[in-house]
């Protein structure tokens, strides 16, 4: 029988995450590493952009609860995002290829000319305007929310993690991989990791994750979800 496996993405997107595991026969444990809280910010006049952009589901929670804008071209940073535009009622969608630079080339590419809204967390991974750039497109950003470290590991996460029933954690940032870190050292479960492997989502959340001795380090081959599932050992 596997182990579980423990997806440490916000609740939101590790839900998401955590069903299609779910439907693949994995046992999976959702332990977000990072809470969502939404920021006491105004949405500016969207008839002044020729589209949106967005990193990240909670980013569209977030924007969701502000507007009923649906009828500008929306682009997803990965299949994920994409879905989370389709429930909330987007109708030109636009679902890239994993990280900033897919969805910056994807842009470019298209006939938008700009400016563009990203709408996004506090944090960013990359700068959009910066990669859209060359294309002399403009970006404007929006932080909606703001992703907030937690302080403690689950009751649930500490005994599995004590009877080695964990076989691997899942880290799609290098603030997750951080935060799961601090914890570990902090609760002194450092030398539990050893049968563990951490399936990291690009090479510098790896970096991050290589502070903590492991069984193993994988490195998804591309930055998306689907990359990422294939570092796991298959069911059956």
């Amino acid at each position: 029988m596997s182990g579980l496996v423990v997806v440490t993405r916000p609740r939101r997107e590790a839900m998401l995450l955590a069903a299609e595991l779910a439907d693949l026969g994995y046992d999976v444990l959702v332990e977000p590493m990072l809470e969502i809280a939404p920021l006491p910010v105004s949405l500016p006049p969207l008839g002044n952009y020729s589209a949106l952009a967005f990193t990240s589901a909670n980013a569209i929670d977030a924007f969701v609860a502000l507007s009923g804008e649906r009828g500008l071209p929306a682009y997803a940073v990965g299949a994920h995002t994409a879905l989370a535009l389709r429930e909330a009622g987007f109708s030109a969608i636009y679902e890239t290829d994993g990280d900033a630079g897919a969805l910056a080339r994807a842009i470019g590419a298209s006939s938008i000319d700009g400016p563009i809204l990203h709408v996004s967390g506090k944090t960013i991974a990359q700068d959009l305007g910066d990669l859209l750039s060359p294309h002399n497109i403009a970006v404007d950003r929006i932080a909606l929310y703001d992703a907030v470290a937690v302080k403690k590991l689950s009751e649930t996460l500490t005994k599995a993690l004590y009877a080695r029933t964990v076989q691997d954690v899942l880290f799609f940032s290098v603030r997750t991989a951080a935060t799961f870190g601090t914890l570990v050292r902090e609760n002194v479960l450092t030398e539990m990791l050893s049968s563990i492997r951490a399936i990291c989502l690009s090479p510098a959340i790896a970096t991050e994750a290589s502070k903590l001795s492991w069984k193993e380090i994988s490195i998804a081959v591309r930055p998306t979800t689907d990359a990422a599932l294939a570092c796991l050992i298959p069911i059956g």
